[in-house]
């Protein structure tokens, strides 16, 4: 029996420099190392590490930056909303003073009305022998609070 090489053989015929080379492997050479490469391996080593680093600090900057924005967006909803409920307050707030305003002026009237002042007059100075004061009488007083005097003493004469 025939090997596979042997039948081969017979078959294949090659020549020139296009014939294989039965099991042989190209042989390498080794080169020196330059120090450029291990330079520029630090480096891209470097430049990786600083990359790195980059990314998690741009990624910590990034979800504080967005935590300052959520927090910022919910006091600003919050505080609208309180503007908006002030708003709402002060508006009811003005409706009851214009109804108790109304309702104060209707009773001012009411009571003006009510009083007639020529009978007052007459019933004063008829039956309670009161008149106009004379030149002389009426002392003026300067006082603190015009609205309101509380009399503790006599007014002095001069």
């Amino acid at each position: 029996m025939e090997s596979v090489d042997e039948r081969n053989r017979e078959y294949y015929y090659i020549e020139g420099n296009a014939a294989r080379k039965i099991a042989t492997a190209p042989v390498r050479e080794e080169r020196p190392e330059r120090k450029q490469d291990r330079r520029t391996n630090e480096k891209i080593q470097r430049n990786a590490k600083r990359a790195k680093a980059f990314d998690l600090q741009y990624t910590i900057a990034l979800v504080t930056a967005t935590a300052f924005l959520f927090v910022s967006c919910i006091s600003m909803l919050t505080l609208k909303a309180n503007v908006t409920e002030q708003r709402r307050q002060i508006a009811m707030l003005e409706s009851d003073l214009n109804t108790l305003t109304d309702n104060n002026n209707e009773t001012s009237k009411r009571l003006e009305s009510s009083v007639d002042f020529p009978k007052i007059y007459e019933f004063a100075t008829t039956e309670l022998g009161m008149t106009y004061p004379k030149k002389g009488q009426v002392v003026s007083y300067e006082a603190s609070n015009p609205d309101y005097v509380k009399q503790f003493k006599d007014v002095p004469t001069e």
